[in-house]
């Protein structure tokens, strides 16, 4: 492709061929047309002598005389076309009355018309002339007076002609192309400096578009204007960009904070964008992920993520959400909301994965609640059911029978009594606002817990040890209090005679942690994951003997989880247990509240 300043070289190569090709014609036209004007004045003018002669042979007196007149061929022919004179022809001063045996053009239009032109090769005196024929009258008679010029100084004047215009116009058209180069380059200089200046960016060789400066310019020149405004353009698109990128990674942070996978696909089905989270639950890297269509991706065997692409596609070719649920094995049994959406003019979709798993265990856990709640219930129901058709089916039962069977029942009563008191202390506990929690002092509601046990069991051996001379912490007390009784009361319950309990208040980071270590029987370490489960117990016999339901373990992770704690457990068969509760401590600013 030509550039600007050839096209304008081969311009003017065209315009100067083109003044060259009508040059020629023109001059040799017009030095015609001027020697045609010049003839016809000075035959009038010759013709205006002729007029004034009293008789014909004055006439030819003058044209004898006046021969050098204007320096051309005269000639002197009647009306009915007999030579009458020639000046170059003098034989023929003799022997007038000579008739023109061939055609002359400018005579035949000068009889008709008045005027005639004409060039031609006369045989006598055997040269080129330009004629001019007019007629006239004089001494009531016509006359024709022709004057020629001699055709070769016509020519001689028109190569004159033509080499002055020639040269006029070649340094008229020279003087034009240096001017328009001078021009040009004036022009395009600051133009190839904007093209130099944006240049790297187009080739994306720089990042951001440059400032561009054009040197030494007049300030108020339309090119500095044009810089100003690409300038100001540019700063503009800069500080679009900029917002651009600062929201694409705020969304981008949005998206990796998220605790589903998102996946963003093309209208092709690539992926062209993945959090952690999404690559994670399907079993891939990022590197993996971007610019491969999720059919490609094998993650966990690829069974899921084929599923993926077969939701995407579905949901480009509705264009409508569609969503399945998906279990995955590969790492136990987890569950899987898969949601795609189109995204808007068919551009691509947005894939995203739930895990539903924690929602099908509070599920599943729900219906183990029930069921052991129903179990728990019914066995004390039935009990009682039973001892009561003993008592009705009995007409004389003695009196020591009758003793042990009311016994039994008020037992089991209690029991019930206990575990429904248990599960509504549960529900109560899960429906407590954070609003009615006070600053509490975990070392004083330990101490206070202590005292409570020994009231209850004198003969237990229980210890305090706090390395802190107080914990606060933001509590409902009463709770605190119902958590720590729970463990010790299990202390004891699991322990031999005297039970020897061990409170250790201690600072954990930014918790504080408190400890309640024992000696008794332990727990087996299969069952230590289960240990805080609703009806959980490791001795089913023996949790039955003391009235025990397996809820006092879950109330107390419940009421630590309520304070935003968490609980912990370790234990060894024969030599005891330690059960560890985690509470958050207020910080330096909430403690003068």
């Amino acid at each position: 492709m030509l550039s600007f300043r050839r096209k304008i070289l081969l311009s003017d190569i065209v315009l100067f061929l083109v003044f060259i090709a009508f040059l020629f014609p023109f001059v040799e036209k017009t030095v015609g047309n001027i020697m045609s004007k010049s003839l016809e004045n000075r035959a009038r003018q010759f013709i205006s002598l002729l007029e004034t002669a009293p008789d014909f042979s004055s006439m030819l007196s003058i044209l004898e005389t006046e021969e050098e007149f204007i320096f051309q061929r005269i000639s002197l022919i009647s009306a009915e076309g007999k030579l009458l004179y020639d000046s170059h022809l003098p034989s023929l001063k003799k022997a007038r009355g000579y008739f023109y045996e061939e055609p002359h053009p400018e005579i035949e239009q000068a009889l008709e018309t008045g005027a005639g032109y004409s060039e031609g090769y006369t045989v006598e005196p055997h040269e080129a002339f330009a004629y001019v024929a007019l007629s006239f009258e004089a001494h009531e008679q016509k006359y024709i007076l022709r004057t020629g010029f001699p055709y070769h100084e016509i020519r001689k004047l028109t190569i004159d002609f033509e080499v002055g215009f020639l040269l006029l116009g070649s340094f008229i058209l020279m003087l034009y192309s240096v001017m328009t180069w001078a021009i040009i380059h004036r022009l395009s200089r600051p133009i190839q400096q904007i093209i130099d200046a944006i240049l790297p960016y187009q080739e994306g060789r720089e990042e951001y578009l440059p400032a561009i400066s054009l040197g030494q310019m007049i300030p108020g020149d339309e090119f500095n204007k044009l810089a100003f405004t690409l300038n100001s353009l540019t700063m503009r698109i800069q500080k679009q960009i900029e917002n651009l990128m600062q929201q694409r990674k705020e969304t981008e942070g949005i998206l990796e904070s998220l605790s589903e996978g998102i996946v963003a696909v093309d209208a092709s089905g690539r992926v062209t964008f993945a959090n952690q989270v999404g690559c994670r639950m399907l079993g891939v890297t990022h590197q993996e992920m971007i610019g491969r269509t999720l059919d490609q991706i094998q993650g966990w065997g690829g069974e899921l993520s084929k599923k993926c692409h077969e939701l995407v596609l579905q949901a480009l070719q509705t264009s409508e959400p569609t969503a399945q649920t998906w279990a995955l094995q590969e790492k136990g049994k987890t569950y899987l909301r898969l949601v795609a959406a189109p995204l808007a003019r068919q551009s691509g979709a947005i894939l995203v994965l739930q895990d539903k798993t924690s929602d099908y265990k509070i599920v599943e856990m729900g219906k183990d609640f029930i069921a052991n709640a129903s179990h728990e219930l019914r066995t004390p129901i039935t009990i009682i059911r039973g001892f009561a058709e003993t008592l009705q089916d009995l007409k004389n039962p003695s009196k020591e029978l009758l003793h042990d069977i009311t016994e039994k029942i008020v037992r089991t009563s209690g029991r019930l009594d206990k575990l429904v008191k248990s599960l509504l202390t549960l529900a109560d506990i899960e429906n407590v606002s954070e609003q009615s929690f006070r600053t509490a002092d975990i070392v004083s509601l330990a101490e206070h817990c202590k005292h409570l046990l020994l009231a209850a069991h004198p003969q237990a051996k229980v210890s305090l040890v706090s390395e802190l001379p107080k914990a606060l912490v933001k509590a409902d007390s009463d709770l605190v209090d119902l958590a720590i009784m729970n463990l010790l009361e299990n202390s004891v319950k699991y322990s031999s005679n005297p039970a020897q309990i061990e409170i250790e208040i201690r600072q954990h980071d930014k918790e504080v942690a408190l400890n309640v270590k024992d000696k008794g029987i332990g727990i087996p370490e299969g069952d230590l994951p289960h240990i805080f489960n609703r009806f959980y117990t490791v001795d089913k016999a023996r949790s039955r003997k003391s009235g025990g339901a397996g809820l006092g373990l879950s109330i107390v992770k419940t009421i630590v989880e309520k304070h935003s704690g968490r609980v912990g457990v370790s234990s060894q068969l024969g030599q005891g247990s330690m059960f560890s509760l985690y509470f958050p401590l207020k910080s330096s600013g909430e403690e003068k509240k």
